[in-house]
């Protein structure tokens, strides 16, 4: 019997999910309800959840932090949100003895260190994989540019795999111990770098590490796009000790590496 299990898997493209819902809440909600029910059955008696900053939609806070009220704005979001209400419930029941964390990531950037692993998908949505393709057959294009925001342009919280990968580490090591301090059998932690970096600012360090001059159109905001915010790291920081220590070049250096690797 596993004295815990990780579960991260989802599908996680958000304009995707405007489009086909259907497909998110089947293999986002329906198969980790079985995944929980199976692990119950088995025994497993501790869970960490992958979650996502996206539950908190479109709050005018920019520090994001975990007693926000969730208002997520997209299809995917709400797959993510109620994938977090199927393990507290479970958690909550008496007598099945289930304890449970969330772990809400914000915007891993990068792979491991000794480039063991990285990104499967060579070509992707997010914005790290879009500016890598820049100049390939996939054009950039700037997605919105009126947020609320310093510049315009979203305000996200990206930080190195490396950091979020020992953040799981972290807890799982000290999992009854973070519980039983908050006396709940349930927990919520963000995982961020605590830095709020707009879109423009992202392409900047791009460009400073990359050595590529990024030319590129502006448009509009994608399907489910929010002007978004950075992460509170106090609640995950006081239970585990954890903080991160590599910077957005590093996280940045790391992916342009595992683009020459693979």
């Amino acid at each position: 019997v596993p004295d815990g299990a990780v579960h991260c898997a989802a599908l996680t493209i958000v304009p995707e999910s405007t489009v086909i819902p259907e497909r998110y809440y089947g293999e986002n909600v329906v198969k980790t309800l079985d995944f929980f029910r199976n692990l119950a059955e088995l025994g497993c008696g501790r869970i960490l959840l992958s979650g996502s900053a996206s539950v908190y939609g479109g709050t005018e806070e920019r520090v994001l932090t975990e007693e926000l009220p969730p208002r997520p704005e997209s299809p995917y979001a709400r797959t993510k949100l109620i994938q977090e209400y199927l393990l507290e419930d479970l958690c909550r029941t008496e007598g099945r003895g289930l304890r449970g964390v969330t772990l809400r990531y914000f915007n891993p950037v990068g792979a491991a260190e000794d480039l063991s692993s990285g990104p499967w998908k060579r070509e992707g949505s997010h914005l790290i994989a879009r500016l890598m393709a820049h100049g390939r057959e996939n054009p950039f294009t700037l997605t919105g540019t009126d947020f609320p925001t310093r510049d315009g342009t979203g305000l996200r919280d990206y930080f190195h795999v490396a950091d979020l990968a020992r953040a799981h580490v972290m807890i799982l090591e000290n999992f009854d111990p973070i519980l039983n301090r908050l006396e709940s059998p349930y927990a919520v932690m963000n995982a961020g770098s605590g830095v709020g970096v707009t879109v423009r600012e992202f392409i900047g360090a791009f460009e400073r590490v990359s050595g590529r001059k990024i030319d590129y159109p502006t448009g509009p905001p994608r399907p489910g796009d929010v002007a978004g915010g950075y992460a509170s790291t106090e609640r995950l920081a006081s239970l585990t000790g954890w903080k991160p220590r590599r910077s957005l070049e590093e996280a940045i250096a790391s992916a342009l590496a595992w683009e020459e690797k693979a």
